[in-house]
């Protein structure tokens, strides 16, 4: 079994601009599931394939 190390940094985070962050992506032609995987998806994906 490998072991995976995750080390967290506490830092201030303003979720206010992400909706600028996805219309950005939006208009450089991403599509709707490049911009979920890019948003978190490949990260909940990550997880549930690897810490069951």
């Amino acid at each position: 079994m490998k072991k995976i190390f995750f080390f967290l940094v506490a830092m201030p985070f303003d979720i206010n601009g992400l909706p600028l962050i996805v219309e950005g992506l939006m208009n450089s032609g991403f599509s709707e599931d490049e911009i979920r995987a890019v948003m978190g998806e490949n990260v909940k994906r990550f997880f549930l394939e690897n810490l069951n």
